[in-house]
């Protein structure tokens, strides 16, 4: 596999890292999968889980870009008062477009962490170009099964009572300090109202994207893959749409066997969606 440093954008204020196959496994038709800062974390992601899909996905065959949105990690900030998803969307669409000068193809899969998953949504709502998403711990809604099976079952957790005492401290420590820590969902945009959600994954599957939703038990939100259908109204298994839920499984996947169950399963899921031509794919 052979990575690269990459500039595009205006300015070329944009960097990410190319990776691609080497030349005898290539899938060259196969659409480039575009992975989005996880929150304020750089492009290689919360533990390098960036990296390892990327490094994954260039054994099977498949070219990965990893890039910084505009203002983080290695990119510049983009000019003009915008509001953080709408440079995101902006961002999205250059990083396309150079991929369309290298690559000769414009179809791309849109992957992301948390507010990653966001910014996945809000292209992949808009941009036919998008012919696949992977969101992880993306947009949910607590529903009325949330607070039954959630609100009530999470007192008989050791994990409840241990994470407890832990912002305890941590709230002890910040009111010490005269520099309190700054809240990574700061960064983050407007929510959505969950009406447009719904409409606009309806707009999806009708586009014929397909999706890929992993869930962990370290996001505090949701609580099994039943809650999709409660927040949606689809089936969490349907045709391009699969939804898997990760009960031991920490939100940033800290641990090297979480890692590696992320990784194997977005590669595979990535393999068995694309290695047809697009076309076919979804009939």
């Amino acid at each position: 596999m052979k990575e690269s440093v990459c500039n595009f954008g205006p300015g070329k204020v944009l960097s990410g890292i190319l990776t691609t196959p080497d030349a005898d496994v290539a899938k060259t038709d196969a659409p480039t999968a575009l992975i989005l800062n996880a929150g304020i974390v750089h492009r290689i992601g919360p533990f390098r889980l960036h990296v390892d899909i990327a490094r994954q996905m260039a054994r099977l065959g498949y070219s990965t870009l990893r890039m910084d949105l505009s203002g983080l990690g290695e990119s510049g900030p983009r000019s003009g008062r915008l509001q953080s998803s709408d440079r995101a969307e902006l961002d999205v669409a250059d990083a396309i477009n150079f991929l369309k000068r290298e690559t000769n193809n414009d179809q791309v899969v849109l992957m992301g962490l948390c507010s990653g998953a966001f910014n996945a949504h809000k292209v992949a709502a808009k941009d036919s170009r998008v012919v696949g998403a992977v969101f992880l711990d993306g947009i949910v809604f607590r529903t009325m099964g949330y607070y039954l099976r959630h609100r009530l079952g999470r007192f008989l957790k050791p994990r409840f009572w241990r994470n407890a005492v832990k912002r305890r401290l941590s709230d002890l420590n910040q009111s010490n300090s005269a520099s309190p820590a700054i809240s990574e969902s700061e960064f983050f945009a407007d929510p959505i109202p969950q009406d447009q959600v719904i409409r606009d994954l309806n707009s999806m599957m009708e586009r014929g994207v397909q999706m890929l939703f992993l869930y962990t038990d370290g996001y505090d939100d949701i609580c099994g893959r039943i809650q999709f259908k409660e927040m949606f109204g689809l089936q969490p298994d349907q045709g391009q749409l699969q939804v898997e839920y990760y009960p031991k499984s920490e939100h940033t996947f800290r641990l090297t066997e979480n890692r590696r169950t992320a990784c194997t399963r977005i590669t595979q899921w990535f393999q068995s969606r694309f290695t047809v031509p697009l076309a076919v794919v979804g009939d």
